[in-house]
């Protein structure tokens, strides 16, 4: 390849759309028709080698990984190779368990990951074991430092405020010839994250819910996300250079009218989209 493709491979919060159990407009809407089906938020890159490398790995990986074949030769067992992971929640690491001997039996493939994420993995089964017997081989990440990923690739994780109950949380600087700032999950906006948006080419944003008054408030204390009209507002003036993914099923941008995105698009602004190209 003759340049670096970052894709969407998801979009939604981590039990995707439709939710088990939900029985919501923006649920049933994508049971009966499954164009408007949407995976947990999981992000693809291509170098120019060749090589794939994952941004978490979703319990919708098998699927995922299908979104990404045309990119490769058709007799290619399409795996990835390497995965970065941004935290301990389970739509963003739960997908590895399809590394493993009852399913691909990977080798080494290496996982990158903080010291904490580190120690959860290889403190629970079935992870454990997939460690174990060498189908993943943990790599540690240091925040803020920088790694070469492929020719003309770097990235360097930057760590966020997230509910860590069990490990840190972090979202990506992505460089080669432009700059993409992946931040999926993320409570607050920070000094820091504010600045990576600002000085990237393109930002892949935490879009949870539309507003506050989308779930109650002793919800919203427990699960916080930035809301999509408040990013809005904190970078108006940055248009064609934000796409809001990690959408939750409870988010009326999803509605069928279309309302609600036709005035985000008008602002300038992106949903993400399964399949959706970001050349970098």
């Amino acid at each position: 390849m003759n340049k670096v493709i970052a894709r969407i491979l998801g979009s939604a919060q981590d039990g995707g759309i439709p939710q088990v159990g939900c029985l919501c407009e923006r649920c049933q809407w994508a049971r009966m028709d499954t164009a408007h089906a949407r995976f947990p938020a999981s992000l693809a890159i291509v170098g120019r080698s060749g090589r794939l490398l994952l941004i978490d790995a979703t319990p919708s990986l098998p699927q995922q990984l299908d979104l990404v074949r045309d990119l490769f030769p058709s007799d290619k067992r399409l795996l990835p190779d390497s995965v970065l992971l941004s935290h301990a929640h389970i739509g963003h690491y739960s997908g590895l368990m399809f590394f493993g001997k009852e399913v691909a039996s990977t080798k080494a493939t290496p996982v990158y990951c903080t010291f904490a994420m580190k120690h959860f993995l290889e403190s629970n089964k079935p992870f454990s074991y997939l460690i174990e017997r060498n189908e993943i081989r943990i790599k540690e990440l240091e925040k803020s430092k920088t790694i070469l990923f492929d020719e003309d690739l770097n990235i360097t994780p930057i760590e966020v405020p997230h509910r860590n109950e069990d490990a840190d949380t972090l979202s990506f600087l992505i460089r080669s010839n432009r700059t993409l700032f992946y931040a999926p999950d993320f409570d607050q906006y920070t000094e820091t994250i504010d600045r990576c948006v600002r000085s990237s080419d393109i930002s892949v944003l935490d879009g949870c819910f539309w507003s506050r008054q989308e779930v109650s408030d002793r919800s919203y204390e427990t699960i916080p996300h930035p809301p999509i009209v408040e990013t809005l507002e904190r970078f108006k003036g940055l248009k064609n250079r934000i796409v809001f993914t990690h959408m939750n099923h409870t988010n009326p941008i999803l509605d069928r009218d279309g309302r609600l995105r036709s005035k985000l698009e008008k602002n300038g602004f992106r949903l993400a989209r399964e399949g959706m190209d970001i050349p970098i």
